[in-house]
């Protein structure tokens, strides 16, 4: 995605991330994993077998921080990061998690996470255990016989449209604990006629009604008019 999103050839010169760091990433995640991960054979529940895989909470987050905040000194534009250090541990219980994976011919059909094992009582015997099932016979994903292709040059500029017309008035100041944004001006109500000249465009009034609560003026609703219709 080049320029992530922002137009082809934004980052175009950017140093780029020497392949050894992301080589020494890899490995120090394998590492973490196989160094706090353990494996547990639980037996059969019908015909499936289940493995129970458990890990002390702190230091496997530890061990992944460290591997992340590494490849973070390496990346461009480094000094402008602030990585929270031993921060990033505050929120993170001290104690083993364990999660049950059910396996059929060597893949896994189900994981089971007991979310009781995030409660904070000593001796709770409740149990909430929330069970993912993982399937490979899916159908895939086809589009609606009457889809219409979405031009995202065409809605990047509507993109743009909205937000110069927006009125938004933003400092960018979040330290004060709001949204960092000081006004909003609604968009005009739309005319009769301004709702004829929409109709006229394939427009229905409910559409425009709805776009024009949302905040957007009789001008941006008639540009996305070819998207609409």
């Amino acid at each position: 995605m080049s320029g992530a999103g922002l137009g082809a050839g934004a980052n175009a010169g950017a140093p780029g991330l020497d392949p050894s760091v992301l080589q020494h990433f890899c490995d120090s995640v394998k590492g973490a994993i196989s160094d706090n991960v353990t494996l547990k054979d639980l037996g059969k529940t019908g015909d499936t077998d289940v493995i129970r895989v458990s890990a002390p909470a702190r230091p496997l987050v530890k061990s992944l921080y460290e591997s992340f905040s590494k490849v973070a000194e390496d990346l461009p534009g480094r000094s402008a990061r602030n990585l929270p250090g031993d921060r990033a541990l505050d929120g993170v219980p001290n104690r083993n998690f364990h999660a049950d994976v059910q396996l059929k011919d060597g893949r896994a059909q189900a994981i089971t996470f007991d979310l009781a094992q995030f409660a904070d009582q000593d001796g709770w015997a409740t149990h909430l255990p929330l069970r993912i099932g993982i399937s490979g016979e899916g159908q895939a994903v086809t589009a609606p016989a009457d889809a219409v292709d979405l031009d995202l040059g065409k809605f990047q500029d509507m993109l743009a449209a909205m937000d110069e017309g927006s009125d938004f008035e933003d400092d960018g100041d979040f330290s004060t604990g709001g949204s960092g944004i000081d006004s909003y001006a609604p968009a005009l109500p739309l005319t009769a006629s301004e709702y004829a000249q929409l109709e006229a465009l394939g427009i229905d009034r409910k559409t425009a009604e709805e776009l024009n609560r949302e905040g957007l003026g009789f001008a941006q609703i008639k540009a996305l008019g070819p998207e609409l219709t």
